[in-house]
């Protein structure tokens, strides 16, 4: 057993046997000899200096003692990086308010556009809809200062939704409860109106992600009104949407510098104003040309307006949002009546909970028009709150 003792660490293990002989050599007067086991050798002329071999001491040690060769790892190549395989993108998921992606909620990519990103199954979100001032024909927006309007005119919508797919694999499911009398009696009033917690309506969409960024998704708000003010109140309305996202850092890990898109079409409460009170108008000369009059429901309103308040004509929707960093994102959307510029921020980096403010009517079109009932002469504010589990 041998060990080098040069600067290499190099170990050969061999058997000692105690009766080897020494080779012998004897000197020949052929230039080419042959030895006894067949290897010819040959005389060369030292035409090309050659560099000193250095000396190499061998010491012999017991074989309890042979160490492992040392191991140099390879040096990093950034070429042949380049071509080994990535990691997968997460894929973004939503359902409600604010999107998800991987297993990091994100604020909002829009505030009253419906996104496209679907919840996977077990997920559970609760959300706050609220705007200052509820545009309807009996009263217009403005009229009053914002505390007066708010106290007597807002409106709040709270939603629950329930994931029971998966938009990642195969189709997502999102199955959503919402109710719409947040209170019995308003701040400014002695007397009661609709009582909490009435107003219910169901909500149903399917979604199907494309790729880890893409995503298409259909459904339906208020598909199914539970009660009669939900009846009476509120309209059903169908979208359709597709929602992008893309990396303007080059880091797809990165939830930071990213760009969220949204392209649709929706019916109902997403037409411009001038649509929603011809339809209106139309359903209720339809009555009374059956009927010979308007039936009417709770609180006095006429059937027929809710008929043409629901569904309809599918009219543009879209919403552009960057995503600044994991906790805040900024917003631009057309929810096919007006522009909505909002920001969503996540202040708690470890709580999945947004919160969105909004102003919404910037655009002076239907919205202004005093010929048309339910016009506003100002802007109005909106807000959207929700956490998801």
């Amino acid at each position: 057993m041998f060990r080098q003792l040069a600067a290499s660490t190099v170990v050969i293990a061999l058997p000692l046997v105690a009766a080897a002989q020494p080779t012998q050599w004897a000197p020949v007067a052929d230039s080419k000899a042959k030895s006894a086991a067949g290897v010819v050798w040959e005389v060369v002329p030292n035409s090309q200096p050659t560099q000193p071999t250095p000396s190499v001491s061998w010491q012999v040690v017991p074989p309890d003692e042979v160490n492992a060769p040392l191991s140099q790892p390879a040096p990093s190549n950034p070429a042949v990086a380049e071509h080994l395989p990535k990691p997968p993108e997460p894929y973004v998921t939503g359902g409600l308010y604010q999107v998800k992606r991987g297993n990091e909620w994100l604020p909002s990519i829009s505030q009253r556009v419906p996104n496209a990103y679907g919840s996977t199954f077990g997920t559970l979100q609760t959300g706050l809809f609220m705007e200052s001032c509820n545009v309807s024909g009996n009263y217009v927006c403005g009229t009053k200062s914002f505390s007066q309007e708010f106290n007597s005119n807002a409106k709040g919508i709270w939603s629950f939704l329930l994931g029971l797919g998966d938009p990642r694999k195969a189709v997502g499911v999102d199955l959503g409860f919402q109710i719409t009398s947040l209170a019995t009696t308003r701040p400014d009033s002695s007397t009661e109106g609709t009582p909490f917690g009435s107003g219910q309506g169901i909500d149903l969409a399917i979604s199907r992600n494309f790729s880890e960024n893409v995503s298409l998704k259909l459904g339906v708000n208020n598909l199914i009104k539970v009660d009669e003010i939900q009846k009476i109140d509120q309209p059903s309305s169908a979208y359709g949407v597709v929602s992008a996202r893309f990396d303007l850092g080059g880091r797809p890990e990165d939830n930071s510098n990213d760009l969220y898109v949204t392209l649709g079409a929706a019916n109902g409460l997403y037409r411009p104003l001038n649509a929603i009170v011809e339809d209106q108008g139309r359903a209720c000369a339809a009555e009374r040309a059956q009927k010979g009059y308007n039936s009417t429901g709770y609180d006095g309103n006429l059937w027929c307006n809710i008929w043409g308040f629901s569904y309809g004509d599918p009219y543009p929707v879209a919403s552009v949002a960057y995503m600044v960093n994991p906790q805040f994102s900024l917003i631009a959307e057309w929810w096919g009546r007006n522009l909505t510029l909002a920001a969503s921020i996540k202040p708690i980096d470890g709580l999945n909970w947004v919160i969105t403010p909004g102003i919404t009517n910037l655009i002076k079109n239907a919205d202004w028009d005093p010929a048309i009932p339910g016009y506003t002469t100002t802007p109005r504010f909106q807000l959207t709150t929700s956490i998801g589990f």
